[in-house]
Parts: C-alpha cells; sequence; structure tokens
C-alpha cells in the first residue's frame, strides 16, 4: 500500500523527491539535472529579491513590498535543501508507514487507512488549488499589465541591460518561473508535513480499534503497547525532521503578513489589490493546516484515555488492565509538534499568537510610517 503517493507527485514536480520507480542510472542523472535546474532558477531569483532589499529598501513603502516575496523565496530555497539533503532519511520515515506495527492487518484497519489516505488527498489538492488559482492570477495580471508596459512582475536587483525585447522577455520568464517553483515547493513541503500528521492521527485510530479487539482475542496487549510506542517515537522522528522549517515558516508567516497588511490598508482597490488578498489567504491557509492538523493530533491522542476507558476492560484480567493503565497513563501527554527552539507547540493558540504578532507589528510600521 502507497502511502503519501498525491503528495509524493507534487515533491516530485518540485524536485524535491526523486520517484521511488526511478531506479536506474540514466533516470536518476535526469531527475539531478531536473533538481538542479530548479534550484538554480529559484536560487538565482531569490538572490535578486534579496540584494534588492539591501540596496533599495530605504523605508516601510519599501520594506513591505519586497519583504514579503523575499521571505518566501528564502523559505522555498530552505525547504527545497532541506528536503534534498535529507531525501534518505524521509524515505525511510515515510516507508516506516507501510511496515512492522503501523501496517494495516483486517479489512477494518485497511478501510481506516483508505479513509485517512482519501482525506489527506483531498486536503493536498484543495490547498494546492488555492495556490495555483493565486498564482495563475497574478500570472494573468501580469502578463496584461506588467509584460505591455515592458515593466517586470517584481522589482530585482538585476545586474545587465534588460531593455532590449529578447532580454527584457528572458528576465520577466525568469521571474515567473521562479515564482512558480517557489509555490510549488512551499505546496509540496507542506502537503507532506500534513500527510505525516494525519497519518499519525490514522495509526492512533487503528490502535484504537486494536485495543477494542483485544477483548475479542484479535490482538495481544503487548501488540498495542508497541505500537503505542512505535506511534509516539515516529511522531518525535518526525518533528525533528521538521522542526528548523515549522519554526522558520511560523517566523516568515508573520512577517508576510504584517507587510501584506500595510500594503492592503493603503493600496486602492484594483487587480493588485485582489492578488495581494489571494496571495495572503494562501499564506493563511499554509500556517492554518500545520496548527489545525496539529491540534488534531494532540487531541486525538489525548482522547485515547477516553476511549481505552470505553472499552470492555472489566472483562478483562487484572495483569491485562494494569497494562492498559500503563498505556493511559502515558497517553496523558499528548502527542504535540513544536517549533521555535520547542518553545511554542503547534496548534490553534500558536495561529491566534501568530494573527495578534502579526498585527502588533503592523502597527508599529504605521506608527514608523506617521
Amino acid at each position: 500500500m502507497d502511502a503519501l503517493k498525491f503528495t509524493l507527485a507534487i515533491l516530485a514536480i518540485a524536485g524535491c523527491w526523486r520517484p521511488f520507480s526511478w531506479t536506474s542510472l540514466i533516470k536518476h542523472t535526469l531527475y539531478n539535472a531536473y533538481s538542479l535546474l530548479i534550484i538554480s532558477l529559484l536560487y538565482s531569483y531569490t538572490l535578486t529579491q534579496f540584494m534588492n532589499f539591501v540596496l533599495n529598501v530605504n523605508n516601510p513603502d519599501d520594506f513591505t513590498n519586497v519583504v514579503y516575496l523575499m521571505l518566501t523565496l528564502f523559505s522555498s530555497c530552505y525547504k527545497i535543501l532541506d528536503l534534498w539533503v535529507n531525501h534518505k532519511s524521509l524515505a525511510e520515515l515515510i516507508q516506516n508507514l507501510t511496515e512492522g506495527t503501523f501496517k494495516p492487518l483486517v479489512p477494518v484497519e485497511i478501510e481506516i487507512r483508505r479513509k485517512f489516505d482519501k482525506v489527506i488527498q483531498n486536503n493536498a489538492m484543495c490547498y494546492a488549488m488555492l495556490v495555483a488559482v493565486s498564482c495563475a492570477f497574478q500570472i494573468l495580471v501580469s502578463l496584461l499589465t506588467n509584460f505591455r508596459k515592458r515593466q517586470l512582475t517584481f522589482g530585482g536587483w538585476i545586474p545587465y541591460d534588460y531593455s532590449s525585447f529578447v532580454m527584457f522577455s528572458l528576465t520577466y520568464a525568469h521571474q515567473i518561473v521562479g515564482g512558480v517553483a517557489s509555490c510549488i515547493i512551499n505546496v509540496a513541503c507542506d502537503c507532506l508535513i500534513v500527510g505525516l500528521l494525519l497519518h499519525l492521527c490514522c495509526q492512533i485510530t487503528i490502535l484504537e480499534s486494536r485495543l477494542k479487539g483485544i477483548i475479542y482475542g484479535h490482538y495481544t496487549l503487548s501488540d498495542c503497547v508497541r505500537h503505542h510506542h512505535h506511534i509516539i517515537e515516529y511522531a518525535y522522528a518526525t518533528n525533528a525532521k521538521f522542526t528548523k522549517i515549522i519554526a522558520f515558516q511560523f517566523v516568515a508567516s508573520t512577517f508576510i503578513m504584517c507587510s501584506n497588511l500595510y500594503q492592503l490598508s493603503r493600496n486602492k482597490f484594483n487587480a493588485n489589490f485582489i492578488g495581494l488578498i489571494s496571495y495572503t489567504s494562501c499564506v493563511l491557509a499554509e500556517i492554518f493546516i500545520y496548527c489545525w492538523f496539529g491540534n488534531k493530533l494532540k487531541l486525538m491522542s489525548f482522547q485515547l484515555v477516553d476511549n481505552i476507558f470505553e472499552t470492555e476492560w472489566i472483562a478483562l484480567d487484572n495483569k491485562t488492565k494494569r497494562s492498559l493503565l500503563i498505556i493511559m497513563n502515558r497517553a496523558m501527554r499528548p502527542i504535540e509538534f513544536t517549533h521555535t527552539a520547542h518553545i511554542l507547540n503547534m496548534n490553534l493558540d500558536s495561529f491566534v499568537a501568530l494573527l495578534k504578532t502579526s498585527y502588533s507589528a503592523y502597527n508599529l510600521l504605521v506608527k514608523i510610517q506617521e
């Protein structure tokens, strides 16, 4: 049974993930060349935005016009580099979802897995469509306005003369392709993190089913204890892999939301205003899905205590009851993903805190401008 099939397809398109089926040397070489092309386009585009920020930003208006795009590109650069460097360990992490205690054994467990796979795919598709629509709108508006006027979609530090039509077209295409690559990479990495969170929720649901099966002799309690221990270990390992990415994304999203609020408060209602709203919606959706599904995992892991208590535990022997108490005692400490040096947890409270911080920073920018 394949895990995260749709998400891995997006990762492959983004240049972050060579498909498992591509085992030949030729396919390895071709995909590595494709990945290097994506990385080169993305990093070169990011460099032009960073140099523009260093050389040309002198006031809050310039700052907000540049920082949101630059931070988005920085986030994409960090994500693709992290996924590329840690490809082997992440592949093992995903492979573990189909092996050992995590492998569904009976029709009930297979059906639970199928439902969660469907949820993961639907969430990834909806999120990808939201970003794709926003990106397509931005490109369409740019083609109808900027391209006709021989203006780049975004300002940047361009170290050569692009006044000729050919050079302008190449530079314009470089920005468009770099922006699209950034969007795909962000979507791919976000869907991977959310997919792993939901797979942990899936395993908790399967564990609850197995605990209910103890009374009928379908499973032994030692298998359930081992399964619960593996879920906790897997959660810690997954959190360790993505802590830095999540922390960087939270910091970047705070500044992006701040700059977008500032721009929205000063721009007139036009096509660029709508594009900015759609971009802001994507940033909100990005950080919201992190917090929503992180919160869902926390609640489901904590709910395990009540679900164990609702089983027919009275019919079990005293040794089994004591073992169940051990599981319940451990489940009293819910599984939580953390970020920002393990200080903040990835839940809805963190989402609210991010919005408050962004608004506070926005007020500070307004006072500076006044």
